[in-house]
């Protein structure tokens, strides 16, 4: 159900960018909030007292001991691939439409003997069934993004959570185009470790992610790279006592990008006062009306368009006669901003757009 017009116009007055541009590209780059770019500006007296840890344990559904900020998605991946004892033979699973992110931290293990596997999908869509037909004894980490960025085909991470604990393993979760526009829940999930970046649908700026590890999973990882910020009493400098902190922040290892997590921080607030579910259902609300204008003029739907597949990311082919390179780059001459994915035009409006924007959209087609 689309946002009430008076919350609408209030969310749109947090973006300045709204008043030069048609922002329909959240699966890419976000504009960032003014109450953010405020909060950076001014950034804060005091960071010890993790109130941002706070703000994104909400949104993930764990303990804020569960997080560690990030420089990016790949950096939480990274923590994981290179901090599991994965011996020659162990297996991993990923697939064919992944995000980079998602991919090469995997391939990387290969030089160590560990076996990637890689599952197909099927148009855009990666089921569990095509992870389980991949899954042997040896299988010891599934990875896999909450939605995927060329298709917009929303994985199920339930099934996906029950089959790494029927197989004894692991999952990972790649949230970078779902937190923020979907609800999350970690435990309830099953999942073991989350990395997102936060310049997508969470709003933040460039520089920024947050990284979830379950708690009951701490001691599996090894710490690959210590700094001071490691150790469990890190502001005591003259005294030398590697005993690692005993939470997710000790993947922290130095200074951070402390303004641009300040930045995150007030985005997440922001996102959560309004409410993710109440987001969500914008969104899709959103991209079904901009799916019924285009079938009603024979548009073909790339995205998976299903019961529980539905995500923020809407993909179409042009028109005839228009590749999606053309279409994208004509669209940004009039600052309606896109992407170029999946052999179509990708679509990923947010909680700040409106049908007033689709319409815009639609009527530069």
């Amino acid at each position: 159900m689309l946002l009430p017009s008076q919350d609408s116009e209030t969310i749109r007055a947090l973006f300045p960018a709204l008043a030069s541009y048609l922002f329909m590209n959240s699966a890419g780059l976000t504009p960032l909030p003014s109450p953010s770019r405020d909060a950076m500006t001014r950034m804060i007296s005091d960071f010890s007292d993790h109130a941002y840890m706070k703000a994104a344990a909400g949104l993930v559904g764990c303990s804020p001991e569960e997080l560690a900020f990030v420089k990016n998605t790949s950096d939480g991946i990274s923590i994981v691939a290179s901090g599991l004892r994965l011996a020659p033979g162990d297996e991993v699973i990923i697939n064919d439409v992944e995000f980079p992110s998602n991919v090469y931290p995997w391939l990387n293990l290969q030089r160590k003997g560990v076996v990637v596997r890689m599952a197909e999908s099927a148009a855009g869509r990666i089921t569990a069934d095509a992870i389980a037909a991949q899954a042997s004894p040896r299988t010891k980490i599934i990875a896999i993004s909450s939605v995927q960025y060329a298709s917009g085909y929303r994985a199920d991470l339930a099934a996906l959570g029950q089959l790494a604990r029927d197989k004894g393993a692991l999952l990972l979760v790649d949230a970078i185009q779902s937190l923020g526009v979907i609800p999350m829940d970690v435990k309830k999930l099953g999942i073991h470790f989350l990395s997102c970046g936060g310049f997508k649908w969470l709003c933040g700026p460039v520089g920024t992610g947050i990284f979830f590890l379950d708690r009951e999973k701490l001691n599996d990882l090894d710490i690959t790279v210590a700094g001071w910020n490691t150790v469990a009493n890190p502001t005591q400098y003259h005294v030398i006592d590697y005993t690692p902190k005993n939470n997710a922040q000790r993947f922290e290892e130095g200074s951070g990008n402390y303004i641009g997590v300040c930045g995150l921080g007030e985005s997440m607030r922001l996102l959560s006062s309004v409410g993710i579910g109440r987001i969500e259902g914008h969104v899709l609300a959103l991209t079904d009306y901009l799916e019924g204008k285009l079938r009603s003029k024979g548009v073909e739907i790339l995205s998976p368009r299903g019961a529980g597949e539905k995500s923020g990311i809407f993909v179409f082919k042009p028109p005839a006669g228009e590749t999606p390179e053309a279409l994208w780059k004509r669209l940004e001459e009039r600052n309606i901003l896109t992407a170029p994915r999946g052999g179509g035009l990708r679509v990923s409006p947010h909680f700040f757009n409106t049908t007033g924007d689709i319409d815009g959209l639609l009527e530069a087609l």
